[in-house]
């Protein structure tokens, strides 16, 4: 039994995304709350850094905005993710928020029944406080929060200028995402049957879970088919992938992007494939950092700035890729069972490199300037 079964039963936790009138300085205080109610890795000396990554946050330029950008975090993941993202979007004068989706920040029990069209509600939310504060409103979404925005968008695109999808979640690369429902038969009766993975070391990562519950993971599932029945989408769209992801699918998000014919869409795409495109609006951005052993990008990486202070080169994570040119550990899109294999191997002295997943994006800082010149080639004044 996990040391801490708390962790996994549903604190049936309400989130403050009904009230459209809500102000965002509430809405953060009332997340906030619910946070420290109830995590259970607050009585360490970092709870208040602890609060802070799980929480909706407003990163406000010095000058009035007239550009607004809501920033989406994935699942299992919490606004910490998207943190590196608004403070470059600050920085250039945009007003950056981002909201918590319901069942994340607090304990992975919290998402045994949460259902996605309540993070629908949540971006909704977020659309509609912003929307008073800008002339101009961009959505920025990494993995299920890129599905979120798409999706969104799809059903009502009046207030929104543009999408920017990191990593989206257009399908899932386990085959048992659409039979993860299954699990109702069973856990009325033997609870732990709800779950994929319990991970006994959860609270190891304070920003993201690392436990899956499979109610989560189907939840993605249907959001992922109600996009596919929706129309085309009619509005600019900016994609940012690596070819290599192994938790999403990039030749699906590809092929998506590919049938889409608005005149500014974008795409950027991480790879080491010599493939080429003859679709002009396709970048091809090379994946591989030979000096920094990095082989491929990560699903993780894309949001994720060097310095990060949790995820980054001397990040406090313990499994921060600190990247240097003499260890002997070879960063990418590796699976927990590559990891596991390749520590084998190593104890055996069979291979000489450690693996990890890869946990910042090297290139970070090009991709800020694409989504900025993105911003910047379709904002117009209403």
């Amino acid at each position: 039994m996990h040391k801490t079964p708390k962790l996994f039963i549903d604190p049936q936790t309400k989130y403050p995304i009904y009230d459209l009138n809500l102000s965002f300085t509430d809405y953060i205080a009332q997340c906030k709350a619910l946070i420290t109610r109830y995590r259970l890795d607050l009585n360490t000396a970092n709870a208040e850094q602890i609060i802070a990554a799980n929480s909706p946050f407003e990163l406000r330029p010095t000058q009035p905005a007239k550009y607004g950008a809501l920033l989406i975090h994935g699942l299992f993941d919490s606004p910490f993710l998207m943190r590196d993202i608004g403070l470059k979007l600050q920085a250039q004068g945009i007003l950056a928020r981002a909201i918590l989706l319901p069942g994340h920040g607090t304990i992975p029990g919290s998402l045994l029944h949460v259902d996605y069209r309540q993070w629908l509600q949540t971006v909704r939310y977020g659309i509609t406080t912003l929307a008073k504060e800008v002339d101009t409103l961009f959505l920025v979404g990494f993995s299920t929060g890129a599905s979120l925005a798409l999706y969104h968008t799809l059903q009502d695109s009046a207030k929104i200028a543009g999408v920017i999808l990191l990593s989206p979640a257009l399908k899932i690369c386990s085959i048992l995402a659409g039979i993860t429902n299954w699990h109702k038969a069973l856990s009325w009766a033997w609870p732990r049957a709800a779950w994929l993975h319990q991970d006994k070391d959860e609270m190891l990562d304070y920003a993201k879970y690392r436990s899956v519950p499979f109610n989560a993971v189907y939840q993605v599932y249907r959001l992922i088919q109600a996009i596919n029945k929706a129309e085309p989408a009619k509005f600019p769209l900016l994609f940012a992938l690596s070819q290599d992801d192994n938790t999403v699918c990039s030749r699906s998000s590809l092929h998506y992007f590919q049938h889409q014919t608005h005149p500014k869409n974008q795409l950027l795409l991480y790879s080491n494939d010599a493939t080429t495109y003859i679709d002009p609006r396709i970048t091809l951005r090379h994946a591989t950092y030979p000096k920094l052993h990095i082989n491929h990008f990560s699903h993780l990486a894309l949001p994720i700035s060097p310095q990060n202070s949790h995820y980054g080169e001397k990040g406090d994570y313990r499994f921060a890729s600190h990247v240097t040119e003499d260890n002997a550990t070879i960063y990418g899109e590796f699976s927990q069972s590559q990891i596991n294999l390749n520590e084998w191997l190593f104890k055996l002295k069979l291979t000489q490199h450690h693996y990890q997943r890869l946990s910042f994006n090297p290139d970070f800082d090009f991709l800020m300037r694409n989504i900025m010149q993105f911003m910047q080639g379709v904002a117009v004044k209403k």
